[in-house]
């Protein structure tokens, strides 16, 4: 049982740390905002995928349903709310390179830094993670793999659950500190431009993707 407990601690690690939307999203705003922006934006990110898991352990308890169209068109919406995330974010980056003369960027990048509300970063975690709701169908054929660890099927998932948490939280702050790191705060323009240019791509292919489904 502790070796299936392993396996799942090794496998929701590679899954997590693996860079996708979410980590794209942590990665441009401890660039271009700070740690404790991305710190509001992860609580975000880790909120939704509580209520996410929640919904799959209750379709795996046989508590629940739900249409596999219902979702496709929640994944749609995620799809553009991801885009347009990269997008205005990548608008404004740039418009404000334009605009500010060389010496001025640095105080221009402090105050944009003072304009980003923790609300709004945690709104924006809750946003791009909730905009794939798939990752329930996800949750239901990943947890039951690992549902032996102990004898209870309740203590299991919880354990599940908990280790999920921890690790994504874990993750998504490591990235953040990594962020801070002078070397990378002098590329900070730059790592923010490429993270959106990966907010977009996500977004448009992951939109082609679902309408050809249909």
């Amino acid at each position: 049982m502790f070796e299936i407990l392993l396996a799942y601690i090794l496998a929701v690690f590679l899954l997590i740390a693996t860079p996708g939307p979410v980590v794209a999203l942590v990665i441009r705003n401890a660039s271009m905002y700070g740690f404790k922006t991305a710190f509001f934006t992860s609580i975000g990110t880790n909120f939704t995928s509580l209520l996410l898991i929640t919904f799959a352990i209750a379709i795996i308890l046989g508590a629940f349903e739900i249409s596999p169209f219902a979702l496709s068109l929640i994944s749609i919406a995620g799809c553009a709310f991801i885009f347009y995330l990269g997008f205005s974010s990548l608008y404004h980056t740039l418009k404000n390179y334009q605009n500010q003369p060389q010496k001025e960027s640095e105080p221009q990048c402090n105050k944009t830094k003072t304009n980003k509300t923790f609300v709004s970063s945690f709104l924006e975690g809750f946003g791009i993670a909730i905009g794939n709701p798939k990752d329930i169908l996800f949750f239901v054929a990943f947890f039951p793999q690992f549902i032996h660890i102990t004898d209870s099927i309740l203590t299991s998932l919880s354990i599940l659950v908990a280790v999920w948490i921890l690790l994504d939280f874990c993750i998504l702050m490591s990235y953040a500190l990594l962020m801070q790191k002078a070397i990378l705060l002098r590329y900070k323009n730059l790592i923010g431009i490429i993270s959106d240019i990966i907010l977009m791509l996500v977004g448009v292919f992951g939109a082609y993707y679902l309408l050809q489904a249909f």
